[in-house]
């Protein structure tokens, strides 16, 4: 079961991520009965539609992810004005199939966080459920909005104990040094200057600068004191490849010079710069560590599927599904 899929990074920040406030009166409830998530896939939405590492699974947390995932793809269909069509080829099946192979890993990622919790005694706040989150409601009652929000507080928790320094989830520096490697992470300070009104001007700059840095016998020193000379203020940043932090060329010089080592003068968007590669801060890790970590759990958990979860055929769910939804994909809470 793969999590690493384009969606993956988007789902975690927003999934995770709780903001706003709202009284649980104001979330609109669903119809006793059944949601249009279950009539979509014909299903109790009560029922056991899997299990992750032991943790039975409702079909509503399923359906619930399964319908944001095909609701997106939709979105993107629109956007590209391009017709959708669930059977059309995708690596490792049809586009159907990715969607519920999506939603699979989504829901093992939500179940792990809770296996943790419970493996590491984190608890939610009795008032989780009065933060909001930025996920569409897509027909869920405020109960169950609230164990998806309860979620979110559980993986806040989470990462607050391993942060804390001797704990049962904390990692060793070294730990974290080894992840860094691992990744490629680099630590670089940087002096950049902008293009501005006049390129050519900034271009003999940028040549002044590293001409400085390069004649130097104290690279580092000189560097700090240039940064200032031109404004700004030492402040390195660690960075994972595809993290934003560095832009793909800035990301790849780094990685090719050792400790202690200035780049030569390297051209973005952005402007010219020269960069410093500087001992890798393990601390600054932390946060991707812990993602890393939690989705490396989910990936690997343990997942048995019903007769049902079997027979749900994707494709049809969402053109069940998708047609009651009001234009725009639903309310926002």
């Amino acid at each position: 079961m793969g999590l690493k899929r384009y969606l993956m990074a988007v789902l975690l920040v927003v999934c995770l991520v709780l903001s706003s406030c709202r009284n649980q009166e104001e979330l609109a409830p669903i119809p006793a009965e059944e949601s249009d998530l279950a009539a979509a896939a014909g299903v109790e939405e009560t029922a056991v539609l899997l299990t992750v590492d032991g943790r039975e699974i409702p079909a509503w947390r399923y359906l619930y992810w399964l319908g944001y995932t095909c609701q997106r793809i939709g979105e993107r269909y629109r956007e590209s004005e391009l017709e959708l069509d669930w059977s059309t080829p995708v690596a490792g099946g049809t586009l159907a199939d990715y969607a519920k192979d999506q939603a699979l890993a989504d829901t093992a990622l939500y179940a792990t966080v809770e296996n943790w919790a419970e493996q590491y005694g984190c608890t939610a706040a009795e008032d989780a459920g009065t933060a909001a989150s930025n996920l569409p409601e897509l027909g869920l009652s405020a109960e169950q909005m609230e164990e998806l929000q309860q979620t979110g507080q559980l993986y806040r928790e989470l990462y607050t104990l391993f942060c804390t320094e001797g704990s049962a989830l904390a990692p060793t520096q070294e730990e974290l040094r080894k992840f860094g490697e691992e990744q490629g992470a680099v630590t670089v300070d940087r002096i950049l200057i902008p293009f501005g009104e006049d390129r050519e001007a900034a271009q003999r700059r940028a040549a002044e600068v590293f001409s400085l840095i390069n004649g130097a016998a104290n690279q580092a020193e000189t560097f700090s004191a240039l940064t200032a000379e031109l404004g700004g203020v030492s402040a390195p940043t660690t960075a994972l490849p595809g993290d934003g932090q560095l832009a793909e060329e800035l990301m790849k010089a780094a990685q090719a010079l050792g400790e202690g080592q200035c780049s030569g003068i390297l051209e973005t968007e952005e402007g010219f710069s020269v960069l410093l590669r500087l001992p890798l801060e393990e601390t600054a890790l932390r946060e991707a560590c812990f993602d890393h970590r939690l989705q490396c759990a989910a990936e690997s958990s343990s997942v048995t599927v019903t007769e049902e979860y079997t027979a749900l055929d994707a494709g049809e769910f969402a053109g069940r599904f998708l047609g009651k939804l009001p234009e725009g994909g639903g309310e926002q809470v």
